[in-house]
């Protein structure tokens, strides 16, 4: 009895050694595995969460969105090196920009991007701003870098947002973004990541 478990230990172990010559690493471009505590799964045999093997979700709401969405508002369309790099920058104490997931907590608890800040697109709509506007005024004051002025908003040091939700089927980062440019946020200062946090873990790529 013994030595049979002695044979299965050793083969075991010769496994698990086969299995370290063989994996390959995975990097986040040539020669960088890790930003900012940000990586990529190192299993070369990982596969997709399950929470977003979903192909088919009913559309409307969960239409493919394009990748100017709001157009004619220059808003750019980033990617996830882009995000890496905000991410890394809010690490170092970059304050003049933010990394924003849109998507309710539920979504949330569930994996978002290191560095990242959630502020609900229920908190920030066309809904929210039209039911709440003090409201919709107190985030952008109080987290995004606006000034109140006497009822005027001073957006001089308004802070660059980076903002995600699910993927490109996602209809809850685009809802916060246009109810940004509505309330007068400089498009320049915005970043839709279209790709999500769909895209992200399909990369493998760090989640907190």
């Amino acid at each position: 009895m013994k030595l049979q478990t002695l044979v299965v230990s050793a083969a075991a172990v010769a496994l698990l050694a086969s299995t370290a010559v063989t994996a390959k690493p995975v990097g986040i471009v040539k020669g960088v595995m890790k930003v900012a505590g940000i990586s990529r799964n190192q299993d070369n045999k990982a596969t997709i969460d399950p929470a977003f093997a979903k192909t088919s979700r009913p559309c409307p709401p969960f239409c493919i969105n394009p990748t100017n969405p709001f157009a004619p508002a220059k808003v750019e369309t980033v990617t996830e090196l882009d995000m890496i790099h905000a991410a890394r920058d809010v690490a170092n104490g970059d304050k003049t920009l933010l990394v924003v997931d849109a998507r309710t907590p539920g979504w949330v608890k569930k994996g978002s991007i290191p560095h990242s800040i959630n502020v609900p697109y229920t908190k920030l709509n066309s809904k929210a701003l039209a039911k709440d506007p003090m409201a919709v005024v107190d985030i952008l004051t109080g987290k995004f870098g606006v000034k109140d002025l006497d009822g005027v908003l001073d957006f001089t040091n308004a802070k660059t947002i980076y903002n995600f939700c699910n993927g490109a089927w996602c209809g809850q980062s685009p809802a916060s973004i246009r109810a940004l440019l509505a309330i007068g946020y400089p498009e320049s200062k915005i970043k839709y990541y279209r790709g999500g946090i769909n895209a992200w873990k399909a990369l493998g790529l760090t989640t907190k």
